[in-house]
């Protein structure tokens, strides 16, 4: 149950911010003897969290800066964002289910994006708002999306890069990452449904296992991407891509 709680917590707290989900659950993971044992059901239990997570944080605290973008716009916004990386995905799937180690891959993405983000965020230009997007902003970001295939990339760094390179704010480019998690954790949410074999599980550990990953996931997911907003829009990403760096460093020397 620990196990459960602690690994739904931080699958929360990390799916949103520039730090990889992926490399700190793998983390926490090997301090846990039995985390191996965790089967798809709980991470897709954890995903569904996380969905209503983020459903909950775009309805309420991004509300008035989402309505200043026509539905149209948004709509494709969302499909242009999503496309190149579920493509590319496709055929990269392998190599990424392969390299679901803290190996030299993981942790050379880990500071690249994290001096990556230094750079975006310390040196972009502010010139545009949500209502300011263009077709090409949408695609640029859409590919830059691409990279966080790469083990311990982040799919939030890469997408809050490419905005802060394009000249969008902080608080826009937070959104827009945001707004694009909603598919990718449908898309993964769904992916593990479908590979998890329930025919073989005893029975559906509904209160001791399911439950708790999908509560605890849903609310630090939430409460992460509240903080995340309002800190973040004023201070920048500046600690975030510090805090990579010198992650990326302990795991090279530990």
């Amino acid at each position: 149950m620990i196990e459960i709680i602690v690994l739904s917590v931080v699958q929360g707290i990390t799916e949103f911010i520039p730090v990889s989900s992926s490399l700190h659950l793998l983390i926490f993971g090997e301090l846990f003897q039995n985390s191996g044992k965790l089967n798809l059901l709980i991470f897709t239990s954890m995903h569904l969290g996380s969905l209503f997570g983020v459903a909950t944080f775009l309805l309420t605290d991004t509300k008035m800066e989402i309505k200043k973008v026509h539905s149209k716009q948004l709509f494709f916004l969302i499909l242009f964002g999503t496309i190149p990386s579920v493509l590319i995905g496709f055929f990269l799937y392998d190599f990424v289910s392969e390299n679901l180690t803290i190996n030299n891959i993981v942790i050379s993405s880990t500071f690249f994006f994290g001096v990556l983000l230094f750079v975006a965020d310390k040196f972009a230009q502010t010139t545009k708002s949500m209502k300011h997007l263009t077709l090409f902003d949408i695609l640029f970001i859409g590919f830059f999306q691409c990279f966080s295939l790469i083990p311990g990339a982040s799919r939030s760094a890469t997408t809050i890069i490419s905005s802060r390179f394009l000249g969008i704010d902080r608080k826009t480019s937070i959104i827009i990452s945001t707004l694009l998690s909603f598919p990718v954790i449908i898309g993964a949410f769904t992916l593990s449904l479908i590979k998890t074999d329930f025919g073989n599980l005893d029975h559906i550990p509904l209160k001791e296992e399911i439950l708790p990953s999908i509560i605890f996931s849903f609310v630090s997911s939430y409460i992460a991407l509240k903080i995340f907003f309002k800190y973040s829009s004023i201070k920048g990403f500046g600690g975030f891509a510090i805090y990579r760096i010198l992650l990326a460093a302990i795991l090279l020397f530990k």
